[in-house]
């Protein structure tokens, strides 16, 4: 068994200090584990139970520890297209009925368009503020403005929010493999295909590629399609977009540990000058 403790007084300062305090709600993942998880494909860690006491400033979740390997650590293709799925079936299982009853209970994070606006004027003021970076930061903001009403446009689901490898853990047993992905504070209601796109970036084009194939045709219960519209893909573009931004207005106080490092400023000029394009 696991003990996470999500009490603030738990956090260390260095995660204090870099994690936007808007963001902070110990009860989420707790109502998460509660409440959604429960609805989710098989593979996540089992809920034992949780203390959550606002007096006491204490936020206990008591887990399965997992055993397994992050998938970051994980080269084989094959299991990445396994998480995608599993991705896919997640958020295949809220019917909108079951969305409606489960938002008053869970804390989740609610993507609309002040929260992208947010994010884009936290990255305004955080790497705009940097010698040379400003006329960058506004190129990409120009493309971010147009993705926000499209982003606000697409259907929206129960999602992680943060479905990066290193919070997948994945384990092999024969031709099984077990996804279980763990860390569910950002865990929001907002487009599906932001759990994609948090998994699929830093691949080469091809093995994306394959990545977002796997996920498509689970969405699509099974189904291969001959070919994946254009609309999906530039919905993802979109969402790639959004992560990028908001990483890049995520807090002047932090700076990612060496396995994970990306340069996100190149992947939002990229990805707004894709847009531009098309």
């Amino acid at each position: 068994m696991v003990v996470k403790d999500l009490s603030p007084d738990a956090m260390p300062n260095a995660a204090r200090r870099a994690r936007p305090a808007f963001l902070y709600d110990p009860r989420r993942e707790i109502e998460v584990y509660r409440w959604i998880l429960p609805h989710a494909p098989h593979g996540t860690a089992t809920w034992y139970g949780a203390v959550a006491s606002a007096a006491a400033r204490r936020y206990w979740l008591f887990l399965e520890r997992v055993r397994g390997l992050e998938l970051r650590h994980v080269g084989a293709l094959s299991t990445w297209k396994e998480a995608a799925r599993w991705a896919a079936r997640f958020h295949r299982s809220f019917a909108p009925g079951v969305i409606a009853r489960l938002l008053p209970t869970s804390r989740l994070l609610v993507y609309d368009e002040a929260y992208y606006r947010r994010w884009l004027e936290r990255a305004r003021q955080i790497v705009g503020s940097r010698p040379g970076s400003r006329r960058i930061v506004e190129r990409i903001a120009s493309a971010y403005d147009c993705a926000i009403d499209r982003l606000v446009a697409m259907p929206r689901t129960l999602i992680h929010g943060e479905f990066y490898p290193c919070n997948v853990v994945v384990r092999t047993a024969g031709r099984r493999v077990r996804v279980c992905p763990v860390d569910w504070e950002m865990a929001a209601y907002a487009p599906a295909l932001v759990d994609l796109a948090s998994l699929a970036t830093g691949w080469n084009s091809r093995a994306q590629r394959a990545i977002v194939r796997a996920y498509h045709t689970a969405m699509s219960g099974g189904v291969s399609a001959t070919g994946i519209p254009d609309e999906f893909w530039r919905d993802l573009e979109c969402c790639r977009l959004h992560l990028a931004v908001r990483m890049l207005g995520w807090s002047t106080a932090w700076q990612p540990p060496p396995q994970h490092a990306f340069n996100w400023l190149e992947e939002a000029t990229q990805v707004a000058d894709r847009l531009r394009r098309t």
